[in-house]
């Protein structure tokens, strides 16, 4: 019987009919021959860098994008040709064969973006994003598949560079993009140096663009300050889906910077590859290749080692890999399921899937109050009294529960009050939030000061159901991680740091926190420094 199988499904891998397609930022593979543009750590001979080094981090690359399996796969911070032809040589003696790659080729730079295929490449070009050393060109590759598919490869500048750098590289590829033929189906991916929402975390020193972000505004990936899903649709111009969007916003990270979690690396689609014709995106299928040996002891991302100036020939990259399946048939042939998964759906029937088409109103108590809801409702004239960033809080009435909006408050004003459409809502350390939603209508404004009650002893007592509440000036002693007001001492934890606020015996002023819960006891969330000012 199971020989009878595996004969079966054999042309199922033979004709495949989908693509898995992934980004990885290798971290700086560099080979060991001197060309004169090395950082300083890679020139061979030097801090532990030599045949034997490149040989293990050749080893660990491999493990992974053998694990990984993909049909195509973008990379970064691959030195040159030289480097990229090591790499393939070992995943050929690994059995992972990949005969057909390219890489951008710009004089003088000292690292490049490639791409490793299956698939066989028709056309591949650079573009050009300047003349300067330091910024990258990028790769442009067409693929032998019907219909064609285009593919961009991208590593833009980092963030130590103001964000009009960022958006030298989105307006590059945006005019690579409308030199397309009409109707060209093509994917984005690639390390961003950008978080899917960029403009909502900018920083006032990397602002110098008056908040306009390369992947944001230039991609056009938000419409009217709000990530755009795949249920939006026909919206005006040129707009792209990010992939991102699928997952919900705690598993939103593929990069680890020193502990910072990040989604600076990315796959954005146009709608093209939304509508189920030629080439299109298979709904649920993005996500983070998380492996357990790409993590260390600390469940940290396991980051190749570089410690007291030397290599010491273990780690893997600062980045996981991401990846998506793309298929070219509605009647979708998944080589990427298991033998048993093929067997099983073609002997067991199909669960029908139930379609909703209206969502219902529930008043904003009866939301409060659910842990989970089957289908989208609706929220009517409920409040902002809260706002940083993509981060918010709602509420009904002055004396209502509060809701957090967690990554979900773009294009959302404080003191605004809305009709909005949710679609998730979670608990999150015992903090009630929706983690999607859609702004149905705009209605009055509100003085949120009216929203936000005085902070008091009572509101932090174990046995009040008050998480996620904001309260308003607090003034105490800081020591230790806690802060002391009238004799009683409270978990204090600021979202963002700023150097000599949180020293022992400084005496603080919190205009703005929120009553959370952590390892048994609440805690004052500060998400602003505009909300906490040291006063000795």
């Amino acid at each position: 019987m199971k020989k009878f199988i595996f004969i079966v499904i054999i042309p199922l891998f033979l004709h495949s009919l989908e693509l898995k397609i992934a980004s990885y930022n290798v971290e700086n593979l560099f080979d060991d021959v001197n060309n004169g543009t090395e950082y300083k750590e890679y020139i061979p001979g030097t801090h532990n860098w030599n045949k034997n080094t490149l040989s293990k981090k050749l080893v660990n690359i491999t493990r992974v994008i053998c694990d990984l399996n993909p049909d195509i796969i973008g990379l970064q911070e691959i030195e040159n040709l030289n480097a990229l032809k090591l790499l393939q040589t070992r995943l050929n003696r690994a059995g992972c064969k990949y005969p057909y790659s390219a890489i951008t080729d710009k004089k003088g730079s000292a690292i490049e973006v490639a791409l490793l295929s299956k698939v066989p490449i028709v056309h591949k070009k650079d573009i050009r994003v300047s003349y300067s050393k330091a910024d990258r060109d990028i790769l442009r590759i067409e693929l032998k598949t019907e219909p064609r598919l285009t593919i961009f490869v991208n590593h833009w500048r980092s963030k130590k560079s103001p964000e009009s750098q960022r958006v030298k590289y989105a307006k590059a590829l945006m005019e690579a993009i409308k030199k397309l033929p009409k109707g060209s189906e093509y994917i984005i991916l690639g390390d961003f140096n950008s978080e899917y929402n960029e403009c909502s975390n900018l920083s006032q020193r990397n602002n110098d663009t008056n908040n306009t972000c390369g992947i944001d505004n230039v991609l056009h990936t938000y419409n009217n300050n709000v990530l755009i899903k795949f249920r939006d649709k026909n919206l005006t111009g040129v707009y792209h889906y990010n992939l991102w969007s699928e997952l919900p916003p705690h598993k939103r990270w593929s990069h680890d910077y020193y502990g910072k979690k990040g989604a600076i690396d990315s796959i954005i689609i146009p709608p093209s590859l939304n509508d189920n014709k030629g080439w299109f995106y298979v709904k649920g299928s993005f996500n983070v290749f998380k492996k357990v040996y790409l993590f260390d002891k600390k469940n940290r991302v396991y980051r190749w080692v570089y410690k007291h100036s030397k290599h010491l020939g273990i780690g893997f990259s600062d980045h996981l890999p991401i990846y998506a399946l793309f298929s070219n048939s509605k009647k979708r042939e998944l080589k990427h399921e298991s033998l048993a998964d093929k067997f099983f759906k073609a002997i067991l029937p199909a669960k029908e899937n139930k379609i909703v088409t209206e969502a219902t109103t529930v008043d904003f108590k009866e939301l409060y109050l659910k842990n989970s809801f089957e289908y989208p409702v609706i929220l009517k004239n409920v409040c902002v009294i809260f706002k940083r960033g993509d981060y918010g809080v709602l509420k009904s009435s002055p004396n209502s529960k509060a809701l957090a909006l967690y990554k979900s408050a773009e294009g959302l004003e404080e003191g605004r009050c809305y009709d909005l459409k949710v679609y998730k809502k979670s608990i999150y350390y015992k903090i009630k939030e929706i983690t999607d939603l859609d702004i149905l209508k705009k209605r009055e404004k509100i003085n949120v000061e009216e929203y936000i009650p005085e902070f008091n002893e009572s509101l932090m007592e174990r046995d009040i159901k008050n998480y996620g509440e904001i309260v308003k000036n607090i003034k105490g002693v800081y020591k230790y991680g806690y802060i002391t007001v009238n004799n009683r001492s409270y978990k204090l934890y600021l979202k963002k740091k700023k150097r000599g606020i949180l020293k022992k015996n400084s005496v603080l002023f919190i205009k703005k926190a929120q009553i959370g819960y952590y390892k048994g006891e609440k805690e004052l969330i500060v998400y602003s420094l505009q909300d906490i000012e040291k006063l000795n």
